[in-house]
């Protein structure tokens, strides 16, 4: 029985030996090395490299304004053949539509009440009888196109699939993430074209386009790219603020080499900045910006086009917008500056260069 219990404990050691190393495993080691190299604590805290999380979502809902009770009785009569989609959207189902599902819908009506407008107009122009109608078909197009943005808004982040994007129970990325800037493209793209026929609604998407849209939800779904991000994002902010203080408060207390002379200590330093800086912390801080470049490129476009919500509008400028103050990708930038310029300083303190051999 001992010797069973005692088989299994060495190899539930050797597995855990043979692990592949995390993200927080190497940020945990880095700040530790450089802790050593300048006899200096640094306390690497996991638990707080958070980020903030996505207001509820109905502070992120923007409510739409219905089309006043009866407008849509006009359109049963024969003139435009409107009146299976009216079902629909009146149906049990149509009552309890996902976002994407009315995205979908409204995106298949508004060019079919523009068609309806255009046919009337020009048998109006013969059949005086018809222009009362002709007018509340044009109201009815004029609050379809009024209303689209907020569709959109609605659809694309308001939708469960869009909200995982900014989870905060993800992991972050591997160490050896590869081809993920064409992943946040390819997922992303789609939403952008959706976006931009808020302010062009009679560009009309093709029937083919919004019949896929549940499968560019679907794609948005089984991805967590953003949420990764954000979770390498704020493990790397974490790090490079610990290590920053670190540096600034071992040099302030106590000189580590006399007269900018290197001595051994600057040699354990030079070490760790070649074999932990430079070789592994610096990548993964590479390919995190990388990808974030994209991910945040494309946010912000589609903020510029969509009506954003006062009540999440905070939320939003945090996570993208770089030059919002006190956010979280503005503390991002300031803990890349304040890390770079402590190793500048830390090595210019011994004499050193980076690249001195």
């Amino acid at each position: 029985m001992h010797r069973s219990l005692l088989i299994i404990l060495v190899v539930a050691i050797l597995i855990s030996g043979c692990a592949e190393p995390t993200a927080e495993s190497m940020l945990r080691d880095y700040t530790q090395r450089v802790s050593n190299a300048i006899d200096y604590p640094i306390e690497f805290n996991v638990s707080q490299a958070s980020y903030p999380s996505l207001p509820p979502r109905r502070d992120r809902r923007v409510e739409l304004t219905p089309l006043r009770e009866g407008v849509f009785d006009v359109l049963r009569l024969r003139h435009c053949d409107l009146l299976p989609l009216i079902a629909e959207r009146n149906s049990n189902l149509g009552r309890v539509m996902t976002p994407s599902q009315v995205l979908q819908y409204e995106l298949r009506f508004l060019p079919a009440i523009q068609a309806c407008e255009e046919t009337l107009s020009h048998r109006s122009q013969q059949e005086e009888a018809l222009k009362p109608l002709l007018q509340r078909v044009q109201e009815i197009r004029q609050h379809k196109e009024d209303q689209l943005p907020l569709v959109i808004w609605n659809a694309i982040y308001t939708s469960p699939e869009m909200e995982q994007q900014f989870s905060r129970s993800s992991y972050p990325f591997d160490l050896m993430s590869k081809g993920l800037i064409n992943q946040v493209q390819q997922t992303l793209d789609p939403f952008l074209v959706i976006a931009k026929v808020a302010n062009t609604p009679f560009n009309e998407l093709d029937h083919e386009f919004i019949a896929s849209i549940e499968d560019f939800y679907e794609q948005l779904y089984r991805t967590e790219v953003g949420s990764q991000w954000l979770r390498s994002t704020a493990l790397l902010t974490e790090a490079m603020h610990a290590v920053a203080d670190g540096i600034e408060q071992r040099i302030a207390e106590r000189p580590i080499c006399f007269n900018q002379q290197p001595n051994n200590q600057a040699r354990i330093i030079q070490n760790v900045f070649r074999n932990f800086y430079a070789s592994e912390f610096q990548p993964y801080l590479a390919t995190t910006d990388r990808l974030g470049q994209r991910w945040v490129s494309i946010h912000m476009e589609l903020l510029e086009t969509l009506p954003i919500p006062s009540s999440a509008e905070e939320y939003f400028l945090s996570i993208f917008d770089i030059n919002h103050t006190g956010g979280f990708l503005h503390d991002y930038e300031q803990a890349k500056s304040r890390h770079i310029t402590a190793w500048q300083n830390l090595l210019d303190h011994c004499g050193l260069m980076a690249g001195q051999p």
